[in-house]
C-alpha cells in the first residue's frame, strides 16, 4: 500500500485496523484514512528513534512497558479505542504507540534548554501558582466588617461560610493551586501581590467586593528552577505545541511513497488524495 522511509505498509496492515477477517474489503475512504494514520505513525516511530533514541514502541513489549507508566488521560483514550467495535486490537496497538511517542518526545522537549529558556522569557509570570481564599460581599462596608471580625480573631472559613456570596467556595477556599491568570484581572492583581498570610483590605471586582487571604504563592525564580523541576514548571500547552510542530515536521519530511492505485501523498492536506477518476 505504501512505504515510509523504506519500510513497507502492506494492504493487510491497513485492512487490519478495522477487521481481522482474511480477505475482507474496506471502504475506499476508510482505507485511505487508515493508511494515512499508519503513515503518520511510522514516520513518528522512525523520527523518535533517529532524533531521541526512543525505540521499542512498535513492539508488544515496548507498548506494555509504557502502559505501566501511562497517565489516566492516556489510559482513558486507550480504553475508548479498545471498546470501539469498529476497530481491532491492532488499532489499539497503534494508538498506544502514538500516545507513547507523544509522551516520551514531550519529555524530551520538557528538558530542552532552549524551550525552557523560551518559557522563562515569554511566560514566567504565568507559571506562578497561588493558594487563596476569599469572601465576596455586595458592598465595601460588608467586606470591611468581615475583615474586622477576622482581625479580631474569628476564623476566616467560618466567616466566609456565614457571609460570602460565593457559595461554590466552601470556607472561601479557591482551587489550589491556581495560576492568577485563571481569575479576573482585578482579582489576579491582588492575589499576585498580597502579603502571604494576611487578610487584604477590601477590593472591588466585577462580581462585588472581596477580601482575600493568600496562603501560598510559588513560582520559578529563574530558568534554573524550571530546569530543576520541568515536570512541575513546563506548561503543558507549550509541550503540546512543540510536539504538534515536531509531528507535522517529521511527517512532512518522511520519504513516503503511496501505491498510485490508492492515491497520492499530500502531508500538508488530508494525507492521501484519491487518484483521478477514470475518463
Amino acid at each position: 500500500a505504501a512505504t515510509v522511509n523504506g519500510t513497507a505498509i502492506d494492504q493487510d496492515d491497513v485492512i487490519g485496523v478495522r477487521t481481522a477477517e482474511v480477505d475482507a474489503r474496506v471502504d475506499a475512504g476508510a482505507f485511505r484514512s487508515d493508511l494515512t494514520a499508519l503513515i503518520v505513525w511510522r514516520s513518528m516511530v522512525d523520527a523518535a528513534e533517529d532524533e531521541f533514541g526512543i525505540t521499542g514502541l512498535d513492539t508488544k513489549e515496548g507498548r506494555e512497558a509504557w502502559v505501566e507508566t501511562a497517565s489516566t488521560e492516556d489510559l482513558a483514550i486507550i480504553e475508548s479505542i479498545a471498546q470501539n467495535p469498529e476497530l481491532t486490537t491492532f488499532a489499539t496497538d497503534i494508538v498506544i504507540s502514538q500516545l507513547a511517542i507523544a509522551d516520551l518526545v514531550m519529555q524530551e522537549f520538557a528538558t530542552d534548554p532552549d524551550i525552557q529558556q523560551a518559557v522563562w522569557d515569554q511566560a514566567a509570570a504565568e507559571l506562578v501558582e497561588v493558594c487563596a481564599s476569599h469572601i465576596l460581599t455586595e458592598t465595601e462596608e460588608e467586606a470591611a466588617a468581615a475583615k474586622d471580625r477576622i482581625d479580631a480573631g474569628e476564623d476566616f472559613a467560618a466567616v466566609a461560610d456565614e457571609v460570602s456570596l460565593d457559595a461554590a467556595s466552601p470556607g472561601g477556599a479557591l482551587p489550589c493551586p491556581s495560576p492568577p491568570s485563571s481569575y479576573v484581572d482585578s482579582f489576579a492583581a491582588v492575589v499576585s501581590t498580597a502579603p502571604i498570610g494576611e487578610v487584604t483590605e477590601p477590593f472591588q471586582t466585577e462580581f462585588g467586593w472581596h477580601i482575600a487571604f493568600v496562603e501560598s504563592r510559588e513560582g520559578p525564580e529563574s530558568v534554573d528552577d524550571i530546569a530543576a523541576d520541568p515536570d512541575r514548571w513546563m506548561p503543558e500547552e507549550v509541550l503540546d505545541a512543540a510536539f504538534a510542530q515536531w509531528r507535522d515536521s517529521v511527517v512532512g519530511s518522511a520519504d513516503v511513497v503511496v501505491n498510485s492505485r490508492i492515491g497520492s501523498w499530500f502531508p500538508q492536506g488530508d494525507g492521501i488524495v484519491p487518484p483521478p477518476a477514470s475518463p
